[in-house]
């Protein structure tokens, strides 16, 4: 288990740019091969490089767990092409999410056990996210912000959150995705760890940025000893 210090594209916001489950990390395409040879090493997963709508955002534009993986519907038809490949490589439902709020990375926070998603989502994208994914989604805001994607980082081993949420929401994580959460920051403060972190159950890779009290946090909030 390691937990690696890495900017992407310059920048500490390693959850923006890349996601993964424990077997299949995706980060967009221009990242060194020492870096993703470093990447893959730390997660414990095969790295591939994708886009999504042409854009390197992928963090922010897909969602996943060890049975499926969610995209936005701006995907264009060779990127889906590659997506099915992987999908069916790595035994993976795949699933493209119409919803007007296509920021798909951001509006669901799952693992394999539970999962919430934007209230605003409608309901066909809820179910079809709970196929997808193969848990019960629920619908809420936490710490009344939609962008659950960035209010925390979650395994199947645990989770850090933002370190301002509500006891109540905090339970409600822990209870929903039957893992212990823990609050944190990462990047020096920056307290959306969604967006500074990629968690597999393996380990994690978040931005140089993170100092060595951060750091200890997010080994102990996601259980990386």
């Amino acid at each position: 288990m390691a937990l690696l210090q890495r900017d992407l594209f310059n920048s500490p916001y390693a959850g923006v740019f890349g996601t993964t489950n424990d077997v299949l990390t995706l980060i967009p395409p221009g990242i060194p091969k020492d870096d993703m040879e470093a990447i893959s090493g730390a997660l414990g997963t095969t790295v591939e490089p994708v886009t999504i709508g042409g854009s390197r955002v992928v963090g922010t534009l897909v969602a996943m767990n060890n049975q499926g993986l969610l995209v936005s519907n701006i995907v264009t038809s060779r990127e889906i092409e590659k997506l099915e490949k992987l999908a069916s490589d790595f035994n993976l439902r795949l699933g493209v999410i119409s919803d007007r709020s296509n920021a798909i990375g951001n509006n669901f926070l799952v693992n394999d056990k539970g999962g919430f998603c934007n209230e605003r989502l409608g309901p066909q994208t809820r179910e079809l996210a709970q196929e997808i994914l193969g848990v019960e989604i629920t619908p809420k805001s936490l710490n009344q912000m939609d962008t659950l994607g960035m209010i925390g980082c979650v395994t199947n081993k645990g989770g850090l959150c933002h370190p301002d949420i509500a006891a109540q929401d905090r339970e409600m994580m822990e209870r929903i995705l039957a893992v212990p959460i823990m609050e944190g920051t990462v990047n020096f403060g920056m307290p959306l760890v969604g967006a500074g972190i990629v968690a597999s159950s393996k380990g994690a890779v978040c931005g140089r940025q993170s100092t060595g009290i951060e750091l200890g946090r997010v080994e102990e909030a996601l259980s990386l000893f």
